[in-house]
């Protein structure tokens, strides 16, 4: 995609989560995987927290890791339980006590709707995919 896009100033890592790259980062791009799955298949298994674990322990190795003025884009899903958004809940606990610039915005409200009839989703009221932005400051 880098070369496709023209892009030369960036180096790619293969890593589990941030451990074997070193170093800070200016950006960090994400897309986990973010839902239940019983076989825990690596292209679609979030773990812990209704599928959201893998989307915290991301959101937690890069705001250690991003360069100042750097930021983190996280694509990821989240289901939604009594009306709330507890991975929201996480994001606020995790941002509240630092200087962050940050946003967060449910962009599709409803996916994956046929994992709801599963057993490990009896909490959800549905799966809403969302969009966080976190800006080390300057």
């Amino acid at each position: 995609n880098a070369a496709l896009a023209g892009v030369g100033n960036l180096t790619l890592a293969r890593s589990d989560l941030l451990s074997q790259a070193p170093g800070r980062f200016d950006l960090i791009v994400a897309n986990p995987p973010y839902l239940l799955d019983a076989s825990e298949r690596a292209y679609r298994h979030g773990g812990g927290m209704l599928g959201a674990g893998l989307s915290l322990a991301i959101v937690d190795a890069a705001l250690e890791r991003l360069e100042a003025g750097g930021s983190l884009l996280l694509y990821t899903g989240v289901a939604m339980v009594e009306g709330g958004d507890p991975f929201l809940a996480r994001i606020h606990e995790r941002l509240a006590s630092r200087e962050w610039d940050w946003d967060y915005q449910e962009l599709d409200p409803d996916v994956f709707a046929e994992e709801l009839d599963s057993p490990a989703y009896r909490e959800a009221e549905r799966i809403a995919v969302v969009g966080l932005r976190v800006t080390r400051p300057a």
